[in-house]
């Protein structure tokens, strides 16, 4: 296996269905509420182990029952947790999430806690589990000191660094240039090119001008539009897959860590920019965030198709 150092973030999902996303200061019933573990590091995590791979989360809970319940939601999947720190004087990240029942769709709000605990010094205890990883993933749920410099060590020791630029952040083109990868959304790609996006056109001249400032590879998740490729400059449109959403939350992280996956056993960028378009289409069936993360026998179906919209 080619292996997958994650280091992220942990959050408890607070979920509920309402029949559409209430309007500011509206107040609408909802139903079948849930608490399932999410956090953007713990779904990636558990999504590339059900791909296959050896995976190696590092994260930051509380000492509660909230973090009790992500770390044993993740274990089973076959992620090793033994990186996890836990912060004695901090609560666990929890996440809010509103999903509107028929579309999909989602609204969250998130309490980062114990996420926020993590620190440079904790990335020490990594040293022995770069031989055993081709690829490192990183989100910007914890502190940026930690991702740039997880980053730096990771890539210094040969890694491919892959950053999934969520949640939204200005981040300088310096930290950017740190990773062989970067993949954020459409928000997202707004928000580290300073342009407005909406639509495949201008995702595509945003992400252009993100390659003329020095980045390598951009990956911009388009949701229900697939994915854009962008290399050196040339912008290349990845159709997505047919399938009847469900629940959306989750399959941005599907995505990544699908990503991350294909580049750790060595596709092509095309290849992997498709694998991971199946690994989210995958996730939008089920509901939830973790237990929609993907087994890569889902994944292959998708592909073997060899169908897009």
């Amino acid at each position: 296996m080619a292996g997958v150092l994650v280091i992220g973030s942990m959050i408890l999902d607070m979920v509920i269905t309402v029949p559409r996303l209430p309007e500011p200061g509206e107040n609408i019933h909802g139903s079948g509420f849930a608490m399932v573990a999410g956090g953007k590091g713990a779904n990636q995590a558990v999504a590339a182990a059900r791909l296959d791979q050896d995976v190696f989360l590092m994260g930051c809970v509380g000492r509660d029952t909230f973090g009790d319940l992500i770390l044993d939601a993740v274990e089973p999947t076959g992620v090793d947790t033994s990186l996890v720190k836990r912060a004695p004087a901090a609560s666990t990240g929890v996440a809010l999430i509103a999903i509107e029942d028929g579309t999909g769709m989602n609204t969250i709000v998130v309490e980062p806690g114990a996420n926020m605990a993590l620190a440079v010094d904790d990335l020490e205890v990594l040293e022995p589990y770069y031989n055993r990883a081709r690829t490192a993933l990183f989100q910007l749920e914890i502190p940026l000191d930690v991702v740039a410099e997880g980053a730096r060590r990771a890539r210094e020791r040969g890694l491919v660094t892959v950053l999934d630029a969520g949640p939204p952040h200005a981040a300088p083109l310096a930290f950017l240039a740190a990773f062989d990868v970067i993949s954020p959304n459409q928000k997202e790609l707004a928000a580290l090119s300073g342009r407005e996006v909406g639509g495949i056109k201008s995702a595509m001249a945003a992400a252009k001008e993100l390659a003329g400032a020095g980045i390598k590879r951009i990956v911009v998740k388009m949701g229900a539009d697939g994915a854009l490729l962008v290399t050196d400059g040339n912008a290349v449109h990845v159709p997505p897959f047919e399938i009847d959403a469900v629940d959306s939350t989750g399959a941005g992280d599907a995505f990544t860590a699908g990503l991350a996956v294909a580049l750790a056993e060595g596709a092509g960028d095309a290849e992997a920019v498709r694998f991971a378009n199946a690994a989210g289409a995958a996730a939008v069936t089920v509901l939830g965030a973790i237990p929609s993360m993907p087994e890569r026998s889902a994944v292959q179906r998708l592909l073997a198709r060899g169908e897009s919209m």
